[in-house]
């Protein structure tokens, strides 16, 4: 009786010296991983501000004539894309699928 109360106490001992390692290396990956992620994300908001902020400084370089020739290029090119687009009610009740992490 003695011996397998002893032996089991001594896998329960073992056990948890062996899995308890690899759980801090998965906290770690995971935390290494959510932080690659917020990196990335800040670096899209960082590069989308600064296009937008670049477009509008070539934007006012323009004279009025050629302001109102990009608005209407702009607006053409927005009914060009908008011909293949489902519809608004397709858009919003489509089946969304899950994040995938």
């Amino acid at each position: 009786m003695k011996q397998i109360l002893y032996k089991s106490i001594c896998l329960l001992i073992a056990s948890t010296l062996i899995f308890q390692p690899l759980s801090a290396q998965q906290k770690n990956f995971n935390d290494a991983s959510r932080k690659k992620e917020q990196v990335k994300r800040a670096y899209k908001k960082a590069y989308a501000k600064a296009r937008k902020r670049t477009i509008k400084r070539r934007y006012d370089l323009q004279t009025k004539a050629t302001q109102e020739m990009m608005d209407a290029a702009e607006e053409r090119a927005e009914d060009y894309n908008k011909q293949n687009d489902p519809k608004f009610l397709e858009r919003i009740f489509k089946r969304k699928r899950p994040k995938s992490r």
